[in-house]
């Protein structure tokens, strides 16, 4: 079983091979259509590349979406996963499931240049299925703790088609409801920013939820530090206009450009979560428990409070890991329900290779 398009130029079981030697893989149309294609179809996307390749933050979030495969192609022909590293004898290896054995090649332990401090973040929030919605307020805080202010531009695909602007995104969305919307959103050289928007329908009206990458500044810069300080307030800030449920806030290093290489990524460092009031009614938490055993600082609007928790204060002050100040907190609020909420695996340890590539 197979599809016809363009872009496919193999196939396999379950799954097809589409094929480039471009050195930026980005989520044209052609290759949404393609994943979108093939999921309808109940088959798989194996993108095949050389080693030189790169992925946009948006492809990634896609390919990663639809459970496609990145697979690496090096000089001397050997295949790997370029998520992974993991040493492939041949494509359909790559959905094999993966074992204690498995041989990691070494180009992808290969030290990556730290050349722009991310933050990782993520954000789920609420709004009433009303007229006065508006969408993408949480990518303007997101943006704020890098050196611009909004995002640079949206669209469907990369390169994206519009300016930035909340009326015409939240118009885009409204007419394509009841059906998902999903959008990419970006920022520019000066204000680097990568990743997507989504808006659904639910039960409880219309749920925005964002995630991505903002270059913050260069490793040691007083940038980096400016926005680990401006991190929790600005979660704070989501909820005067907006009933988030939770945000998320994670650093690491990478590249200047925010693609991904396929090379070890280091494992992101927690700063900052949000728990809005839907998730502190719905979990039943005491906010001054909260605060005593955390640190919690009550925010947002008084009858119906949020916290915010900071895990990091900065690379200047690394008095303790974000890792060891989130993990009690994932004990008491139950690991399930914070990776149910956040959509990360809040469980897994750092391995041997990622210890050396601990964030800024």
């Amino acid at each position: 079983m197979g599809i016809e398009h363009p872009l496919v130029d193999g196939t396999g079981d379950g799954y097809v091979v589409s094929e480039t030697v471009g050195q930026l893989v980005a989520l044209t149309p052609m290759r949404a259509d393609l994943v979108v294609q093939a999921s309808a179809a109940g088959l798989r996307v194996v993108f095949l590349t050389p080693e030189t390749s790169r992925l946009t933050e948006p492809f990634r979030q896609v390919l990663d979406a639809a459970d496609g495969r990145w697979v690496v192609r090096s000089g001397d022909g050997a295949l790997r996963d370029g998520s992974t590293g993991t040493s492939l004898l041949g494509l359909a290896d790559a959905f094999r499931a993966p074992g204690t054995t498995d041989a990691v090649d070494p180009r992808y332990l290969e030290v990556p240049r730290p050349e722009q401090v991310q933050f990782v973040v993520s954000a789920s929030i609420r709004h009433r299925p009303d007229a006065g919605t508006r969408l993408g307020r949480a990518w303007e805080t997101f943006a704020a703790l890098g050196p611009g202010t909004t995002p640079s531009g949206w669209g469907s695909h990369e390169p994206v088609e519009a300016d930035w602007d909340k009326d015409t995104l939240t118009a885009a969305a409204r007419a394509r409801m009841p059906r998902d919307a999903r959008f990419v959103v970006v920022g520019d050289e000066r204000a680097p920013l990568a990743g997507s928007l989504t808006a659904r329908r639910t039960e409880h009206g219309v749920e925005e939820v964002v995630s991505g990458l903002v270059g913050v500044g260069v490793p040691g810069s007083d940038a980096v530090q400016r926005a680990h300080d401006a991190a929790t307030v600005l979660l704070g800030d989501l909820c005067r206009t907006a009933l988030p449920l939770v945000a998320m806030v994670f650093a690491r290093v990478g590249s200047a450009d925010l693609t991904v290489r396929p090379t070890l990524e280091q494992d992101p460092e927690p700063v900052a979560m949000l728990l809005g009031a839907p998730a502190v009614k719905g979990l039943g938490l005491d906010v001054d428990e909260m605060r005593d055993r955390f640190g919690a600082e009550r925010v947002g609007r008084p009858r119906v409070p949020s916290l915010v928790l900071r895990f990091r204060d900065g690379p200047s002050r690394p008095d303790a890991t974000g890792w060891e100040r989130l993990r009690p907190v994932v004990d008491h609020l139950g690991r399930d329900v914070l990776e149910r909420l956040t959509g990360r695996d809040l469980g897994a340890g750092r391995t041997p290779q990622e210890e050396q590539h601990r964030a800024p």
